[in-house]
């Protein structure tokens, strides 16, 4: 009985840990006013300065001010965001192999899929696509913050449910110590009823909130986060503007030149006259030998000054978020240089570092507190995105070399392989079809049996082809003439030194002629 009892007190005692009650209320005239409209490099210090004491609330307000007037900025933010939000996010079974894991990897879907449509009317709470976006804000801000909220499920086998998600706005963020915490850590603003901000703060619940920073600096979230350091480079390219307009306003209009004799006072006085006239009426009224030029101000190179350094503080900006500038200014970088290929590799990092940041915090902070309070042992994975093109056709070059050396994928392989190209695969029970006219390859390289030059040329041909050069087997058995070889080969290496692809070719054309192809 006592036993009971104790269960029952403990029991209650942890359910009142789980946020059952939304706290954050979103109010938009709550949020800090604009401060863009007269800020200098002075003022820009003095934020700095009063969120490294403690008090980010004009920094995070000036962050916001610059991703909604930042046309550039806002672009690659979203090119950011889009990457990982963009792709179709997949709840796997941390091991597929065991019962727990596959049921909890069901849960967390179902979790997902019935989460509450949000009231169009509600500004606060999200979908789950809009949390995580939220949640991404860390990208540039030093941290983001969603509020969880459960409810008691009538579900079978659930004791709770995810009722909502909601973002908390970044001014409602602080670290200036109080009396009950003097360590300076994260703590929430508390609200009224129409979300004003009351004076009080309460710690950061991690029953409560998701707290996510998706960057890799580890210095404290009061210096900055990434977007400090791109500050001064949108500061002094909204500066230039209105330095670029001044100077059109002042240089720009062309203006009247008159000539006079020296000496001749009367007719300087009549031109000054004149010209005094021109504003009001709009016309000149001269004599005929008067001498009266319209001017047109050089401001050509000015312009080029203007646009260069405009195009500098966007590449800046570009470098931090999205790591390279190819996406969004045209530049040449020369035939072959590679550094397309290069950019996108920078992207395909960054796109993989975002998703495996945020998938670890969703996981820890909201999969797995979901899993526990519903008593369900499992754990799961959270994968977002499928294999880039490019990768599957690396994929499906390796598997041909593979085969063509005589090995293939261990059984345990395929589920690897099913997860790479994005569905389910098996071993065929029939074999692979074969080009007509066109004998197969060995392990030993391109080999027609009945060839004597082939057959003594093999063991060559399988040590050229090998590495970056393994997929040239493949082209050359997907090749219909010598002159369709030298083509995809010449597609297939664009990015190569014209040397190097004219010795793949030779290469190839020998194999291909080996081959007994005509």
């Amino acid at each position: 009985m006592l036993n009971a009892q104790i269960k029952s007190r403990l029991r209650a005692f942890f359910a009142k840990m789980i946020p059952t009650g939304r706290v954050t209320v979103m109010n938009p005239w709550a949020e800090q006013a604009s401060m863009t409209e007269r800020l200098d490099v002075e003022r820009v210090h003095e934020i700095i300065e009063a969120a490294k004491s403690g008090d980010p609330r004009d920094l995070f307000s000036l962050y916001r001010d610059i991703i909604t007037s930042d046309s550039h900025l806002q672009s690659e933010f979203a090119k950011r965001k889009l990457a990982v939000l963009g792709d179709t996010l997949a709840v796997v079974p941390k091991d597929k192999k065991n019962p727990d894991d596959v049921v909890a990897a069901k849960v967390i879907t179902d979790m997902i899929d019935s989460l509450k449509v949000p009231d169009p009317g509600n500004v606060a709470s999200c979908s789950w696509l809009r949390a995580c976006s939220h949640l991404m804000d860390s990208i540039l801000w030093p941290v983001a913050a969603v509020e969880k909220v459960f409810r008691p499920s009538s579900k079978p086998g659930l004791r709770y449910e995810l009722s909502e998600l909601v973002a908390v706005p970044h001014f409602l963020l602080t670290y200036v110590p109080n009396q009950e915490d003097a360590t300076g850590l994260m703590k929430v603003r508390e609200v009224n009823d129409f979300g004003y901000p009351t004076g009080r703060t309460t710690e950061v619940d991690g029953n409560r909130y998701i707290i996510h920073r998706g960057h890799l600096l580890t210095t404290h979230d009061l210096w900055g986060g990434p977007m400090r350091s791109i500050l001064f480079w949108w500061l002094l390219g909204t500066m230039n503007r209105e330095w670029w307009g001044r100077f059109l306003e002042r240089y720009g209009s062309p203006f009247l030149l008159g000539k006079y004799d020296q000496g001749d006072d009367a007719s300087r006085s009549i031109l000054e006259r004149a010209f005094g006239y021109a504003v009001k009426i709009g016309g000149l009224v001269v004599s005929r030998n008067t001498e009266v030029e319209l001017v047109q101000a050089a401001s050509s190179q000015s312009a080029d000054g203007y646009e260069k350094f405009i195009r500098l503080c966007n590449e800046e900006k570009s470098k931090l978020v999205v790591g390279q500038i190819l996406s969004s200014n045209t530049k040449s970088t020369g035939l072959g240089s590679g550094v397309a290929n290069q950019h996108g590799k920078v992207r395909d990092d960054i796109r993989q570092f975002d998703s495996i940041m945020l998938a670890e915090t969703i996981d820890v902070q909201l999969c797995a507190q979901y899993l526990r309070i519903n008593g369900i042992p499992g754990r799961v994975k959270l994968l977002w995105g499928a294999v880039s093109p490019e990768e599957k056709q690396a994929l499906g070059d390796m598997l041909v070399s593979l085969k063509q050396a005589g090995l293939e994928p261990a059984d345990d392989a395929i589920e690897a392989i099913s997860e790479e190209v994005g569905f389910e695969v098996r071993r065929s029970t029939t074999p692979a079809p074969t080009l007509p006219g066109v004998t197969t390859l060995s392990s030993s390289g391109l080999i027609d049996p009945t060839d004597t030059l082939a057959a003594n040329g093999a063991a060559k041909l399988s040590r050229t082809f090998r590495g970056s050069l393994a997929p040239v087997r493949r082209i050359i058995l997907l090749s219909s003439s010598p002159d369709d070889l030298k083509k995809r080969l010449t597609e297939f290496y664009s990015d190569w030194a014209p040397d190097q692809v004219a010795e793949v070719i030779d290469q190839a054309l020998l194999a291909f002629a080996a081959n007994g192809i005509k």
